[in-house]
């Protein structure tokens, strides 16, 4: 450990001694009128983020002087005219030439910007968020290259409104993750989880995104599945300048990294995260049907069949590593004809090793007793392995094409090692002993075929078709427990037995395996056609009308396997096998009948026949929408959105054994309208009115039940469930004060009818059982406060100014539900919706040295508390306690080439802790409520080396 601290000195001693100062660089023009040749005078060119710029002569002439070598973008801004948003690359005491030549805007809104535009840049970002129709909050490839994010679960945190929950999935405006809808370049993605409504962010690798951007007020060309928010992830788009870099990366966790590290024996493949074919059944195990029928004596040979190594052993942990390689080309075939491409490639390993504490609790009128704690060791291994071809071709100034790819494959591979007691409160008590190994692989390909076309100067057609597809595999996840019943852990009458059934296997118990097979595949098309109708110079309008549709396909199929005591005819179990420990009890020659009259283990079965499903629907929309301008003062973009919606939904029913079909066919007419004010030129006053709706999630419907291990506890869904219509209501005010800066405050309030939720039933046995419920209504309001500011606004006259070097940004949420829970038969009395926190804080102080060469960032976040599961009244909710997380990066560039930076995350690691609120105050007090879960995790600190060829 001393040698790696040794190492990272020296790393910041490096990085911080190359610093250099010189500024003897200048860029210098003429601007003309595009069409007239006019020398336009008072245009304003200004260097973005570093507060130097010029105002043009009479003659159309600027100059900026004092900068050094780098590079810039130029943002250039005058009246009527488009602006121009320009990368410039400076070498020492160069004099750049850039004569530039505007053209007049003809497009809507109060900015408009064309020619060289970065969709990467934080004046880019603002400047969609000011036109947009909607309200649209987001970050892009300049703010996160700041942070030491390195996934897009990590870079929600930085937005406004935006939380993560588990490391992977979005919550937005506090609403849990199943009423946000995910989108990839504009078309839908499909979820990646077998047990949520929901889309694992985390696979998305930073350096394959130019932005992310949610929408948080429906239009009629939204999807109108969503309340939350529409979350839209723009991969990296062909540049239009050539570029290659390549950049490697290391990081060393506290608590992980050299330390003992548990695992087991893999595929040769693993380390790509293709593990799931090593594992997976046998190809000649007869099927579900057939071994239903089998005798004793087959399900012990069928037994052999089934040889996983159920031993562990210990190895170091290495430091995480990551690689990421980009590349990108512009070709000009013609006059006219343009042929762009990037691509790109992220590779990562990660190694996490933390402590999880698991209790429960049986609360009486007088007192609390603790009935179980359960501590877990999990040693994860997670891989990410993603590549992305993204094509553009121009063919003309009014037609191009774009083909973009992405296809990354994450594989988690979990070792649980837990030691416990259960049953506390009696005597004897029951200590468990039990190792878990779970392994998840998920496939994902995404690609959209998309295209933009002007048809004369008032006419717009865009259309896009996008196919996704994720398979998800849970190949052989088995458990193995072991429990002693006695009044002392080290009582030495007393021995581990390991849990195995005279027949069949049950969940909780020693020898159980479980294999699941995900396939959803989602083909989407979405056309619209724009004209725009000016009445007079001051009032213009914009129809719009445009279709969507969406065909979705899901099949999930599992298998719950394992070893119970075989005794053959007229013959015993040996029994000592029980005393075995893990290493050996299910070896090979323990397995069927071991010698004449002994038996070992066989082989049972105990799939439900609602344990695989078959689903898909059929979403088509159509909508008309209007937007139309008033004198640059007041906008109205709204209308109506149709969707049409057909769900089929096929399972065998548990204990009749009969075929099950739920459809579902819902016709919605959704209203939306945004109404914009702009009384000054950088203020704008939003209204926004919509009606929109959350459908049952397929997994959401199958009866199937799942043990989670992790956290003890059985899912299951509900194949009647109904849709929550949504009525949703934003007042929102934005204020710009200077080019990239922005303050805005937002007020919101929505009312649910039939929200769903994970619930916790009532009166069940063993582990606890969550289900999937409707509600009869929710009240959700919410206020949001958040500014970006460049702190040289305090003294613009002052060009050398030392605070222009730091921008500040801030993000604020508040929010407040309450959920109607009248003749709900266990509700528990008045709550929260789950999932929803009653505040969320991101905040960050960027430095920049005016040479740019360096840089600093210190990034906050933190959630507030939030129902994780909801209770009864039998059992109190689980509310997930917020965490301070604070993330500090150290970047710095050498000349042209290099650039390397030194990333600490999460350095406060603070325990995530899930608590019950038994004195109803909707917060952790430790003398009262009982702490149901905690998880400490290691502090995280990478260096990263960035060359650009």
């Amino acid at each position: 450990m001393k040698e790696v601290l040794k190492g990272l000195v020296f790393t910041i001693s490096f990085c911080v001694s190359g610093l250099t100062f010189g500024q003897n660089a200048s860029i210098s023009g003429v601007i003309t009128d595009a069409l007239s040749g006019e020398k336009l005078f008072s245009v304003k060119v200004v260097i973005q983020g570093l507060g130097k710029g010029a105002t043009t002569d009479l003659e159309g002439k600027y100059a900026i002087k004092g900068l050094s070598s780098g590079a810039y973008k130029v943002d250039v801004r005058y009246n009527e005219y488009n602006n121009l948003l320009l990368d410039v690359v400076l070498k020492e005491n160069e004099n750049f030439i850039m004569d530039l030549k505007l053209e007049k805007a003809s497009q809507l809104g109060p900015v408009t910007l064309q020619g060289k535009v970065s969709k990467e840049s934080t004046t880019e970002l603002i400047r969609m968020q000011r036109n947009s129709a909607s309200v649209v909050d987001g970050t892009n490839a300049e703010n996160f290259k700041k942070t030491p994010d390195s996934k897009a679960s990590d870079i929600f945190k930085r937005i406004s409104g935006a939380s993560i929950q588990d490391n992977r999935f979005v919550i937005v405006r506090g609403l849990s993750d199943r009423y946000n809808f995910a989108m990839i370049n504009g078309v839908p993605l499909p979820s990646s989880e077998s047990d949520r409504k929901a889309f694992s962010f985390d696979i998305f690798a930073a350096n394959m995104l130019d932005n992310i951007m949610i929408t948080k007020t429906a239009n009629p060309e939204l999807p109108g599945e969503f309340s939350g928010g529409v979350v839209d992830i723009t991969t990296s788009e062909p540049k239009d300048k050539n570029f290659t870099f390549i950049q490697l990366g290391s990081t060393v966790n506290t608590i992980t990294s050299f330390q003992n590290f548990k695992t087991y024996e893999g595929g040769k493949l693993d380390f790509l995260g293709l593990g799931s074919a090593y594992r997976e059944l046998p190809s000649d195990l007869p099927s579900t049907t057939e071994f239903a029928t089998a005798l004793n004596v087959d399900k012990a040979r069928f037994a052999k069949m089934l040889t996983p190594t159920w031993s562990t052993f210990s190895r170091m942990a290495l430091p995480n590593t990551s690689l990421q390689f980009s590349i990108g080309r512009k070709y000009n075939l013609s006059a006219d004809k343009i042929f762009s491409f990037v691509a790109a490639y992220s590779y990562s390993k990660n190694w996490s090793r933390y402590e999880q504490i698991r209790r429960e609790f049986e609360e009486s009128s007088i007192d609390v007793v603790q009935r179980m704690e359960l501590t877990d060791t999990v040693y994860a291994t997670n891989i990410i392995n993603s590549a992305m071809v993204n094509m553009k071709l121009v063919l003309n100034p009014k037609n191009q094409i774009s083909f973009k790819n992405l296809y990354s494959i994450n594989a988690d591979d979990k070792v649980n090692v837990r030691k416990g007691i259960r049953e506390m409160d009696n005597d004897p008590k029951q200590f468990e002993r039990a190792t878990n190994f779970w392994y998840t692989q998920s496939n994902l390909y995404t690609g959209q075929l998309i295209g933009k076309h002007e048809l004369g100067e008032k006419t717009k057609f865009n259309w896009n078709l996008g196919y996704s597809n994720v398979m998800r595999k849970v190949p052989n996840l088995r458990r193995i427990v072991y429990r002693k019943y006695a009044s002392f852990e080290d009582d030495t009458t007393e021995q581990y037995v390991a849990v195995i059934q005279n027949n069949g296997s049950i969940p909780t118990a020693a020898g159980n395996m479980f294999w699941s097979d995900l396939n959803e595949n989602i083909y989407s098309s979405r056309y619209d056609l724009s004209r725009k109708m000016d009445v007079s110079s001051k009032w213009k309008n914009e129809i719009k009308i445009g279709g969507w549709n969406q065909f979705r396909k899901r099949e999930f199929n599992s298998r719950n396997l394992g070893f119970s005591q075989y005794k053959p005819q007229n013959g015993s179990f040996n029994s000592s096998l029980l005393l075995l420990p893990e290493d050996q009890i299910f070896n090979e020659n323990n397995l069927g009948l071991i010698e004449e009259g002994v038996g070992g283990f066989k082989l049972d079965e105990v799939t439900n026949v609602d344990d695989s499903y078959r689903a898909f629907s059929f979403l088509n929309g159509a909508f008309l929408m209007l937007d139309s301008k008033w004198n640059d003062k007041i906008r109205f973009v709204g209308g109506a959105r149709l969707e049409s919606y057909y769900q089929n939904f096929q399972y065998i029913e548990f204990g009749s054994n009969q075929n099950k079909v739920i459809d579902t066919n819902n016709v919605d007419i959704l209203p939306s309208f945004n109404l914009i004010y702009s009384p000054l030129k950088k203020l704008n006053i939003r209204l926004g009115y919509s009606q929109t709706v959350s459908r049952p999630e397929f997994r959401e419907l199958a009866p199937f039940t799942f043990y989670d291990f992790i956290i003890d506890n059985i899912i299951s869904g509900d194949p009647y469930l109904q849709r929550a219509q949504i009525t949703n209501t934003d007042l929102r005010v934005d204020y710009y004060p200077a080019i990239g800066q922005s303050i805005s405050v937002s007020g919101f309030f929505k009312q649910f009818t039939n929200p769903i939720e994970l619930i916790n039933r009532t009166g069940t046995s063993g582990a606890p059982e969550l289900y999937y419920s409707n509600v009869n209504s929710v009240q959700n309001l919410g206020l949001e406060f958040e500014y970006r500011i460049n702190l040289g606004i305090f003294n613009p006259k002052d060009s050398a100014n030392f605070l222009r070097n730091f921008t500040v940004y801030t993000n604020t949420s508040l929010i407040r539900s309450r959920v109607d829970l009248s003749n709900f038969v266990g509700s528990g009395g008045e709550r929260p919706l789950q999932g929803q926190s009653p505040y969320i804080i991101n905040a960050g102080l960027f430095f920049t040295s005016p040479n740019k060469e360096w840089s600093i960032s210190t990034s906050y976040n933190v959630v507030g508390q939030r129902i994780y599961i909801v209770g009864n009244v039998q059992e109190p909710s689980v509310w997930e306690n917020g965490r301070h997380v604070v993330d500090i990066q150290l970047a710095k560039v050498f000349g042209e080439k290099f650039e390397c930076k030194l990333n600490i995350k999460d350095l406060l690691a603070q325990k995530l802790l899930f608590f019950q609120d038994l004195n109803g105050n909707q917060k952790y007090d430790a003398a009262f409520d009982n702490r149901w879960q905690e998880v400490q995790f290691g502090r995280a600190i990478s260096l990263s080396l960035k060359y650009n060829f």
